[in-house]
C-alpha cells in the first residue's frame, strides 16, 4: 500500500449558513415598518419572514437567534399590515358614503 503525502484528506466541515435566518429578520423588520405605512408589503413580507423564519430554525442552527426574531417580527408585520388594511378599508367606506 502506497499512500501519497502530497494529497491531504479533505476535511468536511460545513459553515454555518445564516442565510434563511437573516432574510427572517430582515423581511420581519420590515414588514413591521412597512406594514404601517403600505399594509400589503407588511402583510406579504411578514408571511416570508415566518416562513423563512420556521425553515431557518429546522436547517439553521446558528441562526436560531435570528429565525426567532424575524419570526416574531414577521408576525406583527402580519398583524400590523392586516389592521392597517381593514383601518384603510373603513376609511375609504366612510369617505365614499359621503
Amino acid at each position: 500500500m502506497s499512500t501519497n503525502p502530497s494529497v491531504a484528506p479533505r476535511n468536511s466541515v460545513s459553515t454555518a449558513s445564516k442565510t434563511k435566518g437573516t432574510l427572517s429578520l430582515v423581511f420581519g423588520l420590515i414588514a413591521v415598518v412597512g406594514g404601517f405605512f403600505i399594509p400589503i408589503v407588511g402583510i406579504l413580507l411578514g408571511l416570508a419572514a415566518v416562513i423563512l423564519g420556521f425553515l431557518s430554525r429546522r436547517s439553521e442552527p446558528a441562526a436560531r437567534s435570528f429565525a426567532l426574531v424575524g419570526i416574531i417580527a414577521g408576525f406583527a408585520g402580519l398583524a400590523l399590515g392586516i389592521v392597517s388594511l381593514i383601518i384603510n378599508a373603513m376609511a375609504l367606506a366612510a369617505v365614499l358614503q359621503q
